[in-house]
């Protein structure tokens, strides 16, 4: 009888393990401390500044492609041997979560200004109004 043996090749470096769980609990910290959070306070005050435009869809879209993105730099590193590049690829999958996380910060405060453009001329135009009844 024999036995089948697979051989795997050269096994990774403990460093390629290490990287890759220091950039998933990364992640994962941001997700939780910066999104959520985040995604939260929008979806609360989205009801009561009815005035202001959420791009719910475009936020959407973001965070989804976003985190696609990170999830295949994070599974990339599965599949390197060198230690450096891991390393590069778990910070750039943190610089990218971190992007995709502050993006709907972003996206709210460009709709409140938009927003606030088309309203100050009208008040400005109430404020020339009323100046001119009182002179």
């Amino acid at each position: 009888m024999t036995r089948w043996t697979r051989s795997r090749g050269r096994s990774r470096p403990r460093g390629v393990w290490v990287a890759l769980g220091a950039g998933v609990l990364g992640c994962v910290l941001l997700f939780g401390l910066v999104l959520l959070p985040l995604l939260g306070l929008i979806g609360s005050s989205a009801g009561t500044a009815w005035f202001v435009p959420v791009p719910f869809g475009t936020i959407a879209l973001v965070c989804t492609v976003g985190f696609v993105l990170t999830l295949g730099m994070l599974a990339l590193i599965t599949r390197v041997r060198s230690v450096p590049l891991a390393w590069v690829l778990a910070s750039a999958a943190l610089f990218c979560v971190l992007l995709t996380s502050l993006y709907p910060a972003v996206a709210v405060a460009q709709a409140g200004v938009e927003q606030g453009s088309q309203f100050m001329p009208w008040i400005l135009g109430w404020i020339d109004r009323a100046s001119g009844f009182m002179s």
